[in-house]
């Protein structure tokens, strides 16, 4: 019994070696790689001002939307800050995310959302202030 050493690995179905003739008919291109061309620079960021002036010719239902969907993705934020406090231990970007969902803050039309999604962010607030509050407590930087 003849043992032999490690073989390298290989592809399924590789590609095979052949006599080096094609089949007839064909001919293998033989051309070097086309060369990929290079890349466009990134175009400058947008300025707020034209943001902003998109978001003034936004239909109002997709406004609203969009606030509903803060106000859900806030609520989320607290909940998970909630839980960490629970375990003992919360992500720091919470903080972050909870200034960010305030700053992104609009009014909707909508007294009632409106109502609400103030009332959310009087929340987002105190838990920044809370936070803020305690990092100068443990006179963390």
């Amino acid at each position: 019994m003849k043992i032999e050493g490690p073989r390298p690995p290989t592809l399924a179905g590789g590609a095979r070696r052949g006599s080096g003739a094609a089949a007839p008919g064909f001919a293998p291109s033989v051309d070097a790689p086309q060369r990929a061309s290079p890349t466009t620079g990134v175009s400058g960021v947008t300025s707020l001002d034209s943001i902003l002036a998109l978001q003034g010719d936004e239909p109002p239902a997709q406004r609203r939307a969009r606030q509903a969907r803060r106000g859900r993705d806030a609520l989320d934020v607290l909940e998970k800050l909630e839980r960490g406090l629970l375990l003992g231990r919360a992500p720091g970007s919470l903080r972050a995310d909870m200034e960010s969902l305030q700053r992104a803050s609009q009014a909707t039309g909508d007294a009632g959302l409106d109502d609400l999604l103030r009332e959310i962010d009087t929340r987002l607030a105190v838990e920044v202030a809370k936070l803020d509050q305690l990092r100068n407590i443990r006179g963390v930087a």
